[in-house]
């Protein structure tokens, strides 16, 4: 703050009744109006050099118009500047102008904005920061600036982009459900569901299917929570680990998160056509839950549905398909399919992402009419697996063991990348009349191609290469010291974690399939 002569000499005269003593300089200083930087060659509070931002100098030396001076060179004796900011009625001039309380290039870095007194200072000293900019309503105190969040502050963060980043103070969409304060990310818009809808259940706990479904008066069923899920309305329900013996219906045009919260198993065993059957069009995430046991038909059906998203789920034994999706979009991660007695995943149009998942010994040619293998194709479906793992699939004489095609008219195709496909037995790997895109991967074959960047398996080395999980079924963790090393290239895009959350080497070859050996 600049003082006109007639208030210099004002608080020079108060300065003489007061009798102010002076501390001793200091490098840098800070008060509620600034940051003042000491030169080398002019110590802050030494004759002719910058006063502190207090108004003090050094010795006997007095502040005048913000420099040192001796006492004789003043008018009245002993002067002190104050910080005092000037009244509504003060026309003295400011540091910095126009007095909008936006940024200023008058002002420093540290304190950027321009206030109504005049005085540059940071975002804690104006009025408002969503009222100077609506798309940075949060003051960052490290900075001084205005952000879109903070860690204490994320006002700013809606709609599709919900989270806050506190390191960059910028909002993103969520991308995981752990994200969201109501326990679900809506993946493919990237926002969260309301957390004042949220639908609790507990089966193994003091449940009423009558209650309100809080946290505290759960519900008793997933049944009941789904019947309560209206069409264009997300909602997210919350289920504590239990055994959910009911047949599961996602309603027509729903917007669901069946998610499991806490430590144990979500047991799902409904029997019928489905366990879980989708609705069409509706939009639906699972996730850490355990879908198994349906001796009558498959695990999920989804027909129709806009999309179907499976996190951290394990689905198995089920006497057709563990999922089968017509017409609906599929993304899979951090997953298992498992001997299932058709096929682990059956895709009829639309397309279908797979990463970071194990389909394992799917397809019993003992047991199942029509025995498809790990994944199964139709309707012209379109199939990228990447970071997969394909172990001890089955199908039907003549079929692809690990992923099968349908000989119809429409050409169904299939992108494997940095995976592990190792049939049952035999070579018949794929059958998508050549529609096969297999690049940094380790598949059957009954010889290993050295001018490709696949590796070749045959049968019989299978286990040398892999081994299962004892206490994960239909897990096959690759074995360290292998010619599985060094076999997947990362790219952009791809899941820079593994099936259990472990990292993944980013900027150099490292293990195919779902799972990356400890380093």
């Amino acid at each position: 703050m600049r003082l006109s002569p007639a208030h210099l000499a004002f608080w020079l005269g108060i300065g003489v009744s007061l009798g102010a003593a002076c501390p001793g300089p200091s490098g840098t200083t800070t008060d509620g109006t600034g940051t003042t930087t000491e030169s080398p060659d002019c110590p802050i509070g030494s004759v002719g050099c910058q006063c502190t931002p207090g108004g003090t100098c050094d010795g006997a030396l007095v502040c005048a118009s913000k420099i040192c001076v001796p006492l004789d060179e003043t008018s009245t004796g002993v002067a002190t500047e104050t910080a005092s900011e000037p009244t509504s009625g003060d026309t003295s001039a400011g540091e910095c102008e126009p007095m909008n309380e936006q940024e200023n290039g008058l002002c420093g870095a540290a304190e950027p904005y321009c206030s109504k007194q005049g005085e540059c200072v940071a975002c804690s000293g104006i009025t408002s920061c969503a009222a100077i900019d609506p798309s940075k309503p949060a003051c960052d105190a490290d900075s001084g600036y205005c952000v879109a969040c903070t860690a204490n502050d994320a006002s700013g963060c809606t709609e599709g982009t919900p989270i806050c980043d506190p390191a960059t103070n910028t909002c993103h969409a969520c991308t995981h459900h752990e994200e969201c304060s109501g326990g679900a990310c809506d993946l493919a818009t990237g926002a969260c569901f309301p957390a004042a809808d949220t639908l609790w259940v507990d089966g193994a706990g003091d449940c009423d299917d009558a209650a309100g479904g809080g946290e505290d008066d759960p519900l008793c069923t997933i049944s009941e929570a789904l019947s309560r899920v209206a069409a264009d309305a997300p909602r997210a329900i919350l289920v504590r680990p239990a055994a959910y013996g009911e047949p599961l219906v996602v309603p027509a045009s729903a917007v669901v998160a069946v998610v499991r919260v806490g430590a144990g198993d979500v047991e799902i065993t409904g029997a019928g056509d489905e366990a879980l059957a989708i609705g069409a069009n509706a939009r639906v995430y699972l996730d850490g839950l355990e879908i198994r046991g349906n001796d009558l038909g498959s695990g999920v059906g989804c027909n129709g549905g806009e999309l179907l998203w499976i996190d951290r789920s394990l689905i198995r034994q089920h006497n057709i398909s563990g999922v089968a999706a017509v017409d609906c979009e599929v993304r899979v991660r951090a997953s298992v399919l498992t001997k299932n007695l058709g096929e682990g995943l059956f895709v009829s149009g639309g397309s279908v992402r797979i990463e970071n998942t194990f389909i394992s010994d799917n397809g019993d040619k003992l047991n199942a009419d029509n025995p498809r293998g790990g994944l199964a194709l139709a309707g012209g479906a379109q199939a990228t697996l990447v970071y997969a793992t394909l172990v001890g699939n089955n199908a039907y004489t003549g079929g692809g063991l690990s992923v099968e095609c349908d000989p119809d008219a429409a050409a169904e195709s299939i992108e494997l990348r940095n995976s592990i496909a190792f049939n049952a037995v035999g070579y018949s790997t794929f059958n998508c009349e050549g529609v096969e895109v297999v690049t940094y991967s380790a598949f059957s074959a009954g010889t290993d191609d050295p001018n490709d960047d696949n590796v070749g398996v045959a049968t019989a080395e299978v286990p040398m290469l892999i081994a299962p999980d004892p206490g994960l079924p239909g897990v096959y963790r690759p074995m360290p010291g292998t010619k599985l090393d060094a076999v997947a290239q990362f790219a952009s895009g791809d899941p820079d974690f593994d099936f259990e959350g472990d990292p993944r080497p980013t900027d150099e070859l490292s293990f195919p399939g779902a799972d990356q050996p400890p380093p």
